[in-house]
């Protein structure tokens, strides 16, 4: 599993987070956007999340465009996503996402 933190633009509050990489038990690449508690106990706002199940994104440009609202995109973030899958294979060999499409083949018909 891969993690990366790009910056906050200068303009998204300080308690605004920002997460993106690839989670290879779940085969997808994930973004997350989150801001964090108040200290008065307020309860936590997700902004955006995404790759949360297995197989949802193979593409490592969405999960980039998903963040790019909120932070700095560092140069070659791209590549280095694509790396990262690339080097951690899939647990499951591929079965698990060969039953996701079939179950949702089935669905659509």
């Amino acid at each position: 599993m891969s993690l990366y933190t790009p910056r906050r633009l200068d303009h998204v509050p300080g308690s605004v987070r920002v997460i993106v990489g690839w989670d290879a038990p779940l085969a997808t690449f994930y973004a997350q956007v989150w801001q964090v508690p108040r200290r008065d106990g307020a309860l936590i706002r997700d902004l955006v999340t995404a790759g949360i199940h297995p197989y949802e994104i193979d593409d490592p440009a969405s999960v980039v465009d998903l963040v790019r609202p909120y932070a700095h995109i560092p140069e070659g973030l791209h590549e280095r996503l694509t790396a990262d899958r690339l080097t951690e294979a899939d647990p499951t060999g591929g079965r698990l996402r060969d039953a996701l499409i079939q179950m949702r083949a089935a669905a659509v018909r």
